[in-house]
């Protein structure tokens, strides 16, 4: 991959990145760390079939990008640091509804959110998803209905406390 691939890759898939990264990490700054780590792959290291059709260089990125996500929570220094002991963060958004959806997300379990994601803000189906994360049809399925769930309990519990 030459310098040109590279910085067209990045212009074309850096906000996917970052998007899945936000939505994995819940964390701006992990978020970005991820999307330098995943982008140094792709430099050092990029797929055999970089130079192919551009689907495959997007799924490579997502499967990367979710990986990454998992060894950030694996590192030593997250073993050891509760998420109570980390500050809390200012709201992701001014308009209070987009942000209960944004703590519902937060709330999900890994699998279920990037399953979320994929589905719903990247709008890849379900075939796709399972092939992009190594999982069975019908486990990223059932992780769908099992996310539709918890999100409706969680939201509906949000709008009848106000």
């Amino acid at each position: 991959m030459d310098d040109r691939d590279y910085r067209a890759a990045v212009d074309a898939y850096g906000d996917m990145v970052y998007r899945i990264a936000l939505n994995q990490t819940r964390c701006a700054a992990d978020a970005e760390d991820v999307m330098q780590s995943v982008f140094l792959k792709l430099y050092t290291r990029p797929p055999k079939d970089a130079g192919a059709p551009d689907e495959r260089l997007k799924h490579w990125l997502i499967r990367v990008t979710a990986n990454e996500c998992k060894s950030l929570w694996r590192t030593a220094w997250r073993r050891r640091v509760q998420l109570g002991d980390v500050p809390d963060r200012a709201p992701a958004f001014g308009e209070p509804d987009h942000q209960r959806l944004y703590d519902a997300l937060a709330l999900l379990p890994d699998a279920c959110r990037i399953v979320v994601h994929l589905f719903y803000f990247e709008g890849y189906a379900t075939r796709e998803i399972s092939e992009i994360l190594g999982v069975r049809e019908p486990t990223v399925r059932t992780r769908l209905v099992r996310a539709r769930k918890m999100l409706r309990q969680q939201l509906k519990e949000a709008w009848e406390d106000d």
